[in-house]
């Protein structure tokens, strides 16, 4: 490929990269969101270009936001288990009912229907679900002592809704640094791309002298470890959660 080839694939994938961190996936669609009307059909094929291409690239949704909607689904329900127990239904039924379709934890709904252990159900979906392996032990302790289980599913789900406010202020917190990391790691095609405006060939140099070369490999290497460092500094903090 000549350095004219590679200099357009570069410009056209830095304009792609520009306007998805600055607009999102179209700025048409947003602004016919703000005024109330619907897109238009080129907007709609664009959006669906953006969101294919983002699904491959990681511009798609984040697994952050499905993991915090998974979460939010699970204090919801957990909620909804302890007002059916307040009400006074059994707690095979309640559980079942307070599932949700589909259900937040498939396998003790599915214990329930079947008659098997609805413990040893909530603590195979806690695999996905963490909190469900406390109302594993909070539903074994009931079991075994015959103890109300409402009151300790009301406060396990009061204590699952504060963890997800310290949650999400810790995203708030973390998406200064996350930006700042994404800008970061664009900066070089930001360059290359003004080194083309202003008539130069840093395409040409990186690709095809030896010099260039070991500077793109080393600025391609020293771009990735942060990237990579700061997501793993970022999923750390998480973690103390």
């Amino acid at each position: 490929m000549s350095g004219r080839a590679i200099a357009a694939v570069l410009a056209v994938v830095l304009a792609a990269l520009a306007a998805r961190l600055a607009t999102g996936p179209a700025a048409e669609i947003r602004l016919a969101a703000l005024a109330g009307r619907r897109p238009t059909p080129a907007a709609d094929r664009l959006r669906a270009v953006v969101v294919a291409a983002g699904g491959r690239v990681g511009f798609g949704p984040s697994s952050r936001r499905r993991r915090a909607r998974e979460r939010g689904r699970t204090i919801e329900a957990l909620g909804a288990l302890a007002a059916e127990l307040s009400s006074g239904l059994p707690p095979t039924v309640a559980l079942f009912r307070a599932a949700g379709d589909p259900p937040v934890w498939p396998s003790a709904a599915a214990a329930v229907r079947m008659g098997g252990d609805v413990a040893d159900g909530l603590r195979a979906d806690a695999r996905r679900r963490p909190v469900l392996g406390q109302l594993a032990a909070c539903w074994q302790v009931a079991a075994q002592t015959g103890s109300g289980l409402a009151v300790s599913v009301e406060q396990l789900a009061r204590s699952a809704r504060r963890a997800e406010q310290v949650r999400g202020e810790l995203e708030g917190q973390l998406a200064a640094p996350r930006a700042t990391a994404r800008v970061l790691t664009a900066l070089p095609l930001v360059g290359i791309g003004f080194g083309m405006l202003l008539g130069a060939d840093p395409v040409g140099w990186l690709v095809g002298s030896a010099v260039g070369r070991l500077c793109l490999g080393a600025g391609a290497l020293l771009t990735v470890a942060g990237a990579v460092w700061t997501g793993r500094i970022a999923a750390r903090v998480e973690r103390m959660l």
